[in-house]
């Protein structure tokens, strides 16, 4: 059953995330992984990465997109986790935090992945 209250817009992008808080493993905090979203909403994303992180691990993201191009920091937390052939592929949930772009983001989706939106 799909949990997702949003639709989704298909849109691969690579960047980086830092480990802002893992209380399971305290020794990622700090730490960069390299990924690709496969896919956003307007508050979550997926990502694929070689490396996992553990549900509820606190996440920076800087995410660079659109024309014009603007930067955007959001903080979100690692969901759910599911591997396939020592590939990762992560839902994060994006969290609304001062200091962070998530309004601005939400105000601007549409208008940086036009209707491409599927349920």
């Amino acid at each position: 059953m799909d949990k997702r209250r949003e639709p989704r817009v298909e849109h691969k992008i690579r960047f980086f995330v830092h480990v802002h808080e893992c209380d399971e493993d305290p020794d990622m905090v700090g730490v960069s992984i390299a990924c690709e979203a496969l896919d956003f909403s307007s508050h979550g994303l997926q990502l694929h990465a070689d490396q996992e992180l553990a549900p509820k691990t606190l996440l920076n993201i800087t995410i660079g997109i659109g024309q014009p191009f603007a930067m955007y920091l959001l903080r979100g937390q690692v969901r759910w986790v599911k591997s396939e052939d020592g590939e990762y592929y992560m839902g994060v949930l994006l969290l609304t935090e001062e200091g962070t772009d998530l309004n601005a983001w939400v105000t601007q989706f549409e208008s940086l992945f036009g209707g491409d939106a599927t349920a």
